[in-house]
């Protein structure tokens, strides 16, 4: 490729609407071109590094057995995959089948590094015959994309997901918060992230009594009227699904000191939409906000019954002779117990972790760490089809799904492999292997950088602008191949061509015949 004739102009100094270093420096060197916030055009140069993402991408699960397909653009992947279900999966001799491809989707809220507005992501589909084999598969799958991710020089993280796991990039403008422990290596996303609940000393139960609490609108005020900490109350926090005045309402019981996981709660009751309960709605269950526990409510016993839905988090196990609202204006209840005083339909964990709670696996404290989500799975929960196993007998195509960011990781290589001049490409993505910049108009100089051009075939981005040598090599660093080479009349006296690593300050000169063998090598699959 020319630079005479590549389209793109470089700029010397970044935009104001770059948010990284990284952008910027993307923008400068003519990879791609905001045209809205989080909206961008991929350039030629941009384009190529692009490319070779989705290629090492593809291969990495070409290699495990994937087969690409294309997808409607309008419809879901997964809603468009599911329906290929019927018709091409009857029996065990289907299965296993890992079928991949890429798609455009808009991104709402925005996403990533760069803030994306719309995105391009892999997905892949798992089909398996049963759900521990799938797991097993799809962590496969995910290992596999994090040695590519690894091929770029990027230390992606694996961590705990809902029903998976994902890899993150720590980064301080990521878009994900992981919960880490620096101990014992524990990670999880937080919407996924468990931790321990000590159970202190056991202690004798008290009775329950009324005591008036006046003025106490939050559980710290009800703590502190009463003498006791927060972790010694329990707190009540409302939901409801479907219109107003005909959903129905999902109390949540847990200790006084946590807070909600409404990614866990959805999960929990199958992905119901969630909203904050009206004032209305949770008197109609006999309930009175702000003085509100399941104490003397009739509980639903199971999700399809009659009575109020409550779902107790397990650190109302943790615990003893606890505050809890009376369901009576101006009154608490002191020592109350799980399960003497209330009922619960569920206990599960429910409650969002923080950066200082004790580790679910070893008990020191977690710490919170930013970063960008690179690459996922998950299993699908949903009983989609039947096949017929060896036996005949039907049994639900065990079904999960992973996902890659192209773009993501392009950004993250941006953000991460740079330095104060410019960009500094791993061979894996790099849009040339070679910058040849070209000094001088005297025909032994123009010939030899052809012959270089015709040696490399077609992996060396040529500059043969009518610019300085300064402007070149300066364009050079910003655009970050791998290998720079510079033909000159002085080279040529030196004895050929000079050659210097993108990431090195030394140059040589080396005859134009063994050009070839300072070409970065690209990692094999």
């Amino acid at each position: 490729m020319l630079a005479s004739r590549l389209f793109g102009r470089t700029l010397r100094e970044p935009p104001a609407d770059a948010i990284t270093p990284g952008l910027g420096l993307m923008i400068r060197a003519a990879f791609l071109t905001p045209v809205e916030p989080g909206r961008y055009v991929w350039l030629p140069l941009g384009a190529r590094v692009l490319e070779k993402a989705r290629a090492r991408l593809s291969a990495a699960l070409e290699a495990l057995g994937g087969q690409a397909m294309d997808l409607p653009v309008s419809v879901p992947e997964e809603r468009a995959l599911r329906a290929l279900l019927p018709r091409h999966v009857a029996s065990h001799r289907d299965l296993p089948r890992l079928l991949y491809g890429f798609h455009r989707r808009m991104a709402d809220p925005p996403w990533g590094l760069w803030r994306w507005r719309e995105r391009e992501v892999l997905w892949a589909m798992v089909l398996q015959t049963d759900p521990a084999t799938r797991d097993g598969f799809c962590e496969e799958v995910l290992d596999a994309l994090r040695q590519e991710l690894a091929h770029t020089g990027l230390e992606a993280r694996r961590a705990e997901a809902l029903d998976g796991a994902v890899l993150v990039m720590p980064h301080p403008s990521g878009e994900a918060e992981v919960l880490h422990c620096p101990t014992c290596g524990y990670a999880a996303v937080a919407e996924a992230a468990r931790f321990q609940l000590p159970l202190g000393e056991p202690e004798p139960l008290e009775e329950v009594r009324p005591v008036a609490t006046p003025d106490c609108p939050t559980i710290a005020d009800v703590a502190a009227y009463v003498g006791v900490p927060t972790a010694r109350t329990l707190k009540a926090v409302f939901y409801a699904t479907g219109p107003e005045g005909a959903g129905e309402v999902v109390f949540v019981v847990i200790r006084g000191d946590l807070e909600v996981n409404e990614t866990k709660l959805r999960r929990l009751l199958g992905g119901s939409d969630l909203r904050p309960a009206t004032e209305g709605e949770i008197r109609a269950i006999g309930a009175v906000p702000g003085y509100a526990s399941p104490v003397g409510l009739r509980v639903r016993p199971a999700r399809d019954g009659t009575g109020v839905l409550v779902v107790g988090d397990r650190s109302i196990q943790a615990g003893a002779n606890f505050v809890a609202g009376a369901n009576r204006d101006g009154y608490h209840l002191t020592g109350v117990n799980y399960p003497r005083d209330f009922a619960v339909t569920f206990l599960e964990d429910v409650a969002q972790a923080r950066a200082g709670l004790p580790c679910p696996e070893c008990g020191a404290p977690l710490e919170s760490v930013p970063g960008t989500v690179l690459a996922s799975w998950w299993a699908d929960r949903a009983v989609l089809h039947p096949y017929a196993d060896p036996d005949g007998v039907l049994r639900p195509v065990a079904v999960g799904w992973c996902r890659a960011e192209p773009e993501g990781w392009v950004a993250a290589v941006a953000e991460t492999c740079r330095d104060e001049w410019g960009l500094i490409w791993p061979p894996a993505l790099a849009p040339f292997d070679v910058h040849l910049v070209v000094l001088g108009k005297d025909e032994p100089v123009r010939e030899t950088a052809e012959s270089i051009c015709r040696l490399l075939a077609g992996q060396v981005l040529c500059d043969d602008r009518d610019e300085s040598a300064g402007v070149k090599f300066a364009d050079a660093d910003l655009i970050g191949c791998p290998v720079r080479l510079t033909v000159s009349r002085r080279s040529l006296e030196a004895g050929g061509v000079e050659v210097k690593a993108r990431t090195e300050k030394e140059r040589r000169v080396v005859p134009v015949d063994q050009v070839a063998e300072y070409r970065p090598q690209t990692p094999d699959h």
